[in-house]
């Protein structure tokens, strides 16, 4: 797993361009947030859309508010983790919510984009998620959860599947061709013959286009 920080005083867009090329191989790439609020202002959505659509599964470690851009930039992440005691602050009423903001309420969903655009206010932990803008809450001092990376193709495929957002048969169709390539890649069988044989897995270095 790679980290970076997220720098308080260093300009958004430069950050999530430097965090775009750490991105461009896969694997995991955790982000942590824990600096002062600071900063206003929205970032270009066509950045965004990039910093959605990376090689990298991207975590996002919110342990403190940072403000905005850097929280569209934490909201946009494949998974956000909260710390325990830190709230988040929406826009002030009858302000335009940033880009990144209405993208990553959207994907929650209707409550949460509602609550995004027809509400100002502090979100405290337990809202977040009910909300579906943060996927977890965990205490200050705890690990970050992130996913077993020891499988790229694996981990790579099923953060790939989540973004693809697809329902009934389109999503069954994407299910089977990806259950297709990593049986291909041979990943099944060695992490079954690996458990059966009391050992680490090898999956080897190939990791699945796209």
């Amino acid at each position: 797993m790679r980290t970076v920080e997220w720098e308080p005083g260093t300009p958004g867009l430069e950050q999530v361009q430097r965090m775009l090329e750490m991105a461009t191989s896969p694997g995991v790439l955790a982000i942590r947030f824990s600096g002062p609020r600071a900063g206003s202002g929205s970032l270009p959505w066509q950045i965004l859309e990039a910093w959605t659509r990376t090689r990298a599964v991207t975590v996002s470690d919110l342990a403190g508010d940072p403000g905005f851009p850097a929280l569209e930039v934490a909201l946009c992440a494949d998974l956000v983790v909260l710390r325990k005691g830190v709230a988040l602050r929406l826009p002030g009423r009858g302000t335009v919510p940033p880009a990144g903001l209405v993208w990553a309420a959207g994907r929650a969903g209707s409550r949460a984009l509602r609550r995004v655009l027809l509400a100002d206010g502090v979100l405290d932990g337990e809202e977040v998620v009910d909300l579906g803008l943060v996927h977890r809450l965990v205490g200050a001092g705890d690990p970050l959860p992130v996913p077993d990376p020891r499988s790229g193709a694996a981990l790579t495929t099923a953060r790939d599947l989540v973004r693809a957002g697809a329902s009934w048969e389109g999503s069954l169709a994407l299910e089977r061709a990806a259950f297709r390539l990593l049986f291909a890649l041979g990943h099944p069988e060695e992490g079954a013959r690996a458990f059966l044989e009391r050992r680490e897995p090898c999956f080897g270095r190939e990791e699945p286009e796209g």
